[in-house]
């Protein structure tokens, strides 16, 4: 298994991740992702539409 290391957009950590999983894998953390989506949905930017 080969990783890649990336650089989280909202708090700059690096982090490891499996090649195969590098085109999704963008925070480093649960609580990277939460606030990425929180400052989406204060622009009324929804990631996920409910079904």
């Amino acid at each position: 298994m080969s990783y890649v290391k990336k650089k989280c957009p909202v708090c700059g950590k690096e982090f490891f991740v499996l090649k195969k999983a590098e085109e999704k894998a963008i925070y480093c953390t649960l609580a990277c992702l939460t606030k990425a989506q929180d400052k989406l949905e204060s622009r009324g930017v929804g990631l996920l539409e409910p079904c």
